[in-house]
């Protein structure tokens, strides 16, 4: 034990523990503000590429940390970067699929596929973009809430103004719950009829809220026709509730005065 402890280069050691140190400091400097600056602009397209540029700049920023931490071991650093052609199929053949990614990563941002923020459908999943990097795409799904990342590699096509909508409906806690969702039921199934609404089911109880409790509702409309199928939706819901006499609740506040 004594004699590796004598080999170890402990100057090295720290010297290599500083630099992580203050390669972590400064990229957290950096970070700071940079996304401080994104929560701001509300511009989609600047967000798209500042995020994409982001994640290149952070994959690159650690590859030459960690090539500057092989220097201070003693590493020739020159000779490994000049052996890199000769790994290089091997190295390939490892991230291939990460290789992949980024390349279409670049492809989803030169070719305008979507925006963070824009609502889109890719596969069958559909949801806002919420994250928009090198490597993955990460969506809120429209249906669950969720966050779902999904590889950029696999994002073929993308559906830009996609037909899912997802809605909550608010409903007194008076009501019992099983005439709560046999008017849900009701309310899914003569939206199956409405203008531009191809599809309409009731999923279940979604929130507990504080003067109401809400029941989601999952439909999709006919392409481009996102909107109206919504208001439609709407228009539908108020008439069954009005037959059944069920007032939409709405916030209330009591105020006691004392004389």
């Amino acid at each position: 034990m004594e004699d590796i402890l004598k080999h170890i280069n402990w100057d090295n050691i720290v010297s290599s523990g500083v630099t992580i140190i203050i390669a972590i400091i400064l990229y957290q400097v950096v970070k700071t503000p940079f996304k401080k600056i994104l929560r701001r602009d509300k511009n989609k397209e600047r967000n798209t590429y500042a995020s994409m540029i982001g994640s290149f700049a952070r994959m690159a920023y650690i590859v030459l940390v960690a090539l500057f931490i092989l220097r201070i071991n003693g590493v020739n650093v020159d000779g490994l970067l000049a052996g890199v052609g000769v790994a290089s199929v091997a190295i390939g053949l490892a991230v291939q699929d990460t290789l992949k990614d980024i390349i279409r990563g670049i492809s989803i941002i030169s070719e305008d596929y979507f925006k963070m923020g824009d609502y889109v459908t890719i596969g069958d999943t559909s949801g806002t973009v919420i994250y928009s990097g090198i490597r993955s795409t990460k969506l809120r799904d429209a249906l669950t809430g969720n966050v779902i990342s999904i590889a950029n590699r696999n994002i073929e096509k993308a559906e830009v103004g996609a037909t899912a909508i997802s809605l909550n409906i608010p409903l007194p806690y008076e009501l019992k719950l099983s005439k709560a969702e046999e008017i849900m039921q009701e309310i899914a199934f003569q939206c199956n009829g409405v203008d531009f609404v191809t599809e309409c089911q009731y999923l279940g109880v979604n929130a507990l809220g504080d003067s109401a409790i809400e029941y989601r509702l999952f439909a999709k409309s006919e392409k481009g026709k996102r909107a109206d199928a919504k208001r439609n939706i709407l228009h539908k819901t108020l008439e069954v509730l009005e037959q059944h006499k069920v007032n939409v609740p709405y916030p209330q506040m009591d105020i006691h005065r004392k004389d």
